[in-house]
């Protein structure tokens, strides 16, 4: 295929797709496609710039990927697998060790291993909100398969699609969302022959240490590594996403990181994709992509 100047890697909740695509793959990419480019052209077109292409956003697809059935994109704490209730309470304590600004050491009496799951999610909620715990417990609950020893398959399919995509469409400009900066990072370091000339991330859970940063493959050293494949990396994060933490973590825990953008693109759903694709702080880093021809 012909190269494209922009494409993308979803995040959580997008399953519906391919279930109401009826399980065809293709459909479910062309509607996740057209939604990106509408919401992406909406900022373009206000910086007076059009979505250079055929109108349909290259974005690899992989919810099928991690479906469990009905457990998939839960949002209940209660219903996560154990494992997914493991790297929740991971999630809040370390949320908790950055809001009481200690370091884990000092917290391990009041930490993970007594502080029942029940008070740590209702200190969560009194603290950001029932709908940051919602929005953070779907992503666990995908994290969770994404990182279970049990579903490696999963994983490595989740990134063969993002590796197919990139092959496909030579994109100069990547940008990923939410659980898919994580799918999209290994992807990027598994395969260092592909290259983006820009690579975004967009609420990205990268920098939590017990969560995601640690399981990551290649294991970082000390500080994680720019995939070699990728000329510029930027980050950008709402400051109330609760999916993006610690703040500005991003920058702190890689190495080559260009800018670590922190805004506010939404005061009651910071975390949704719609509103980061069509974000003034997205427009400014991709136009210089968009806007011209690829040499």
């Amino acid at each position: 295929m012909s190269a494209s100047a922009l494409s993308g890697v979803h995040g959580i909740w997008n399953y519906s797709y391919v279930k109401a695509a009826a399980g065809e793959l293709p459909q479910a990419v062309g509607a996740i496609g057209a939604d990106w480019s509408r919401w992406v052209g909406r900022g373009l077109r206000k910086a007076g710039v059009e979505l250079p292409g055929p109108g349909v956003l290259p974005v690899a697809y992989y919810a099928d990927c991690l479906y469990r059935g009905d457990r998939m994109g839960a949002d209940d704490p209660t219903r996560l697998t154990p494992f997914g209730q493991e790297l929740l309470a991971a999630w809040i304590e370390e949320v908790r060790l950055a809001e009481a600004g200690a370091t884990a050491a000092a917290l391990v009496p009041q930490g993970r291993l007594t502080f029942a799951l029940r008070s740590m999610t209702q200190w969560f909620t009194e603290r950001f909100g029932s709908q940051a715990l919602r929005v953070v417990t779907a992503t666990v609950s995908e994290l969770a398969t994404y990182f279970d020893p049990e579903s490696a398959d999963a994983r490595t399919r989740s990134q063969d699609r993002v590796a197919e995509m990139l092959r496909d469409h030579r994109p100069r400009v990547l940008l990923a969302h939410s659980l898919g900066s994580v799918v999209a990072y290994e992807a990027l370091c598994a395969h260092p022959e592909l290259e983006v000339e820009l690579f975004v991330t967009l609420g990205s859970p990268l920098a939590m240490r017990s969560v995601v940063f640690d399981r990551l493959t290649p294991p970082p050293a000390g500080r994680g590594a720019r995939p070699t494949g990728v000329a510029t990396w930027v980050n950008v994060a709402d400051r109330g996403d609760p999916v993006a933490v610690p703040r500005r973590g991003i920058s702190q825990r890689f190495l080559d990181v260009s800018r670590d953008v922190e805004t506010s693109i939404h005061l009651i759903d910071p975390h949704r994709a719609k509103n980061y694709l069509r974000c003034a702080e997205l427009v400014t880093e991709i136009v210089p992509y968009v806007s011209t021809d690829r040499a």
